[in-house]
């Protein structure tokens, strides 16, 4: 085996392990919601754990139907989701540079993909909780919501647009490489 190849595998390694923990991660946070979602349907009251929203409810006299929290939960967990999708592209990326098809178009465009569910995960929230703090007509501020995994999903999500843009430059160059010799 050469060196680029053995160095290819490990690094190929270590991503997966990062992989298979933000698989863990996502899932474990998402079965969390599923168990309060499920408790509020079965009993249809809220459960003793409080509800996953950023939003955090100052009034305790604010009167939220079940129904409402309902379509919010399952609101996060549809959003919740595309990290798992995310994930997935960037685990389907890292096995094409293990097949050496580096400059390939689907290299781009998983990295596309990838970019496109961590946005629609940090807007998505971000609007829920938004809607969720206008139907509890709360006193909590919008700058509230900006949270630590918020930024990190949107820079990620922007770093994957930007790495896609230059797998798609470097098939260009490529190609006219090609045709060169």
């Amino acid at each position: 085996m050469n060196r680029k190849t053995a160095s290819t595998g490990k690094k190929g390694a270590s991503f997966t392990v990062i992989y298979m923990i933000g698989v863990i991660f996502a899932t474990t946070k998402l079965i969390d919601y599923l168990q309060w979602t499920f408790q509020l349907i079965k009993k249809w009251d809220l459960p003793d754990e409080p509800f996953f929203s950023k939003v955090v409810l100052m009034n305790n006299t604010v009167e939220i139907s079940t129904t409402a929290y309902l379509v919010f939960a399952l609101a996060y967990i549809l959003v919740f989701g595309f990290i798992i999708l995310g994930l997935y592209q960037l685990n389907r990326t890292t096995k094409l540079f293990e097949g050496n098809s580096v400059f390939q178009p689907e290299v781009s465009v998983s990295f596309k993909r990838a970019g496109k569910s961590f946005l629609a995960f940090a807007f998505g929230t971000f609007i829920i909780d938004v809607a969720f703090l206008a139907w509890a007509h709360t006193s909590s501020r919008v700058m509230d919501l900006l949270s630590t995994e918020l930024l990190v999903f949107l820079i990620l999500g922007y770093l994957m647009f930007f790495l896609a843009d230059v797998f798609k430059e470097g098939i260009t160059l490529q190609e006219e490489n090609d045709l060169i010799i």
